[in-house]
């Protein structure tokens, strides 16, 4: 059970406390006082680890976090014991480099998960080992050499405490600590392909609401629907909605070339003329989308038009014995309404989907010029040997 939380801050002083009657002591020799939490990791869809040092020659507890569930987000925040602010002679240098490498090799965020943090804080000496289930706080860091010594610490599966180390403790950590990549856009990346192919999609739809395979003896070909309103309003406002959605990633992606090239005048110009190529397609979409001409196409409903001519002109003519003639009549206007309005939408449809091609293209290069680049780079604040 809760029983009180209390922050005290002076200046650059801090200290946070929290109580709770829900925990144990344990005292560890020869094992890992976290034990239990260890064995959450499996059902974990949160892990956190912020430790003062890692195992050197051993792999067992890294390699516990690559076998988590898939969506489970590792947090991993740790200090590299040997590195100092600053270096008296080539011995010290050289052996918090070969510390450096080995934990940058070890902890690599992708390795870990695709949804892992890794933080380095050179002032920690904490450790907590937690779960969204489970929270070990004591003296034992995150290796196996630490089964070796005499350590204590608390368990607790006390929710209120739990969250209250993710929301107070693990972001003031995370704040004060230097990310293991200064920017990573391999999430940016994939984001982009995967909305590039969406409106690949789209446009693929568009084109078979309104085109139709011809395909037999003769070969194959692509005909104009001119006998049937197949083009919908839900299709029109997709293209709009997902072009209008991939602009923003765009931006991200502007955004992305600008920090990789530190500014570069020219890298910049050069985007920027992409992106805003892409905005004046978008427009162009949007316009093109709100004509009359694919307005009424998408919204004429052949069977309803069929149904209200029986009701309103053909309602005393429509009797029993001569309702066949009047349903006929009735579908020889729809149709010829159809014909009227695929004849005079044609040009507009198709520069729609013209539109939406180029928007792929341009956007393809977008993509590529991105792909193209070093898009993460580890935090150069971590290695200052």
């Amino acid at each position: 059970m809760t029983v009180e939380r209390i922050t005290v801050k002076g200046g650059d002083n801090m200290k946070k406390e929290f109580l709770t009657a829900d925990a144990k002591f344990v005292y560890s020799k020869n094992e890992l006082g976290y034990q239990e939490v260890l064995d959450n990791f499996e059902n974990a869809s949160e892990i956190t680890i912020i430790t003062y040092n890692i195992s050197e020659k051993k792999n067992a507890l890294v390699s516990a976090l690559r076998k988590v569930k898939k969506h489970c987000v590792v947090n991993v925040i740790t200090n590299i014991p040997s590195r100092w602010e600053a270096y008296y002679g080539d011995t010290f240098r050289n052996k918090a480099k070969q510390k450096i490498n080995l934990y940058l090799s070890k902890l690599r965020p992708e390795s870990l998960g695709i949804n892992s943090k890794v933080f380095f804080d050179f002032s920690n000496h904490g450790k907590i080992v937690m779960t969204d289930c489970i929270v070990y706080v004591g003296s034992v860091n995150y290796s196996e050499e630490s089964a070796n010594n005499t350590e204590f610490g608390f368990i607790s599966r006390d929710k209120d405490f739990i969250n209250y180390i993710n929301s107070e403790v693990l972001p003031d950590v995370q704040a004060s600590a230097i990310p293991y990549y200064e920017y990573d856009y391999t999430a940016l990346l994939l984001e982009a392909s995967m909305a590039l192919s969406v409106v690949y999609n789209i446009k693929n739809e568009l084109y078979e609401e309104v085109y139709r395979l011809h395909d037999d003896v003769d070969g194959e070909w692509y005909y104009y629907v001119e006998h049937e309103a197949s083009l919908t309003v839900a299709t029109l406002d997709k293209v709009v909605q997902i072009v209008s959605e991939s602009c923003k990633v765009a931006s991200d992606i502007y955004d992305a070339i600008d920090t990789i090239t530190n500014g570069d005048e020219d890298e910049i110009i050069a985007a920027n003329d992409v992106y805003v190529e892409l905005l004046a397609l978008y427009s162009k979409i949007e316009e093109v989308r709100s004509f009359d001409t694919l307005i009424e196409l998408s919204e004429f409903d052949s069977e309803e038009y069929i149904n209200q001519q029986l009701q309103e002109e053909y309602a005393m003519e429509a009797y029993e014995d001569n309702l066949e003639n009047c349903i006929e009549m009735a579908s020889d206007e729809a149709m010829s309404i159809v014909w009227d309005l695929t004849q005079g939408a044609k040009g507009d449809i198709d520069e729609l989907i013209e539109e939406v091609q180029k928007f792929c293209e341009i956007y393809s290069s977008l993509i590529e010029n991105l792909r193209a680049r070093e898009i993460k780079k580890i935090s150069p604040k971590i290695d200052n040997t």
